[in-house]
C-alpha cells in the first residue's frame, strides 16, 4: 500500500469512527489557499456547537516513534494556523467551540487490516 493510500485508508477509518460517535463530517482534505495552496486539514467535523479539527497519522509500525509523537511542536503550530484560517473563511462558526484532535491508526503492513485506532481529543490547546 502506498503512503497516499495508507493515509487515505486511515482517514476513512477515523471519519467512520467520528460519524459513529454522532459527529457530522464537514470536510475531508480541506485545502487552504493564499495565492497558492498553503495547507490542508485532514478532517473537519462538528458536534453540537463544537468544530473539531482532526489530524490523522497512519503507519504500519511504531518502531520509529509512537504515532502521536509525529505531531511535534512544528506540526501543532501548523494545525493552529490552519484552524484559524479555516475559521476566518467560515465565519458562521466564529462563536463555536473549537478543538483539535489527533487520531492515530496502526495498520498491518501485510494485509492492510487495522490493528489499532486511538482518538486523542483536545490534543492541541490554545487554538
Amino acid at each position: 500500500m502506498t503512503g497516499l493510500n495508507l493515509g487515505e485508508a486511515g482517514e476513512e477509518w477515523v471519519a467512520y469512527l467520528y460519524q459513529k460517535q454522532g459527529h457530522e463530517i464537514i470536510a475531508r482534505n480541506y485545502e487552504i489557499f493564499w495565492k497558492k495552496k498553503i495547507g490542508e486539514i485532514d478532517i473537519i467535523c462538528r458536534k453540537a456547537e463544537t468544530i473539531i479539527i482532526v489530524e490523522v497519522k497512519t503507519r504500519t509500525s511504531e518502531h520509529f516513534m509512537p504515532l502521536e509523537d509525529a505531531v511535534n511542536f512544528r506540526k501543532q503550530s501548523y494545525l493552529r494556523r490552519m484552524t484559524k484560517l479555516f475559521l476566518q473563511a467560515n465565519p458562521q462558526y466564529e462563536d463555536w467551540n473549537v478543538q483539535i484532535d489527533i487520531a492515530t491508526v496502526l495498520m498491518d503492513g501485510i494485509d492492510n487490516s487495522v490493528k489499532a485506532v486511538k482518538l486523542i481529543e483536545n490534543a492541541i490547546e490554545d487554538v
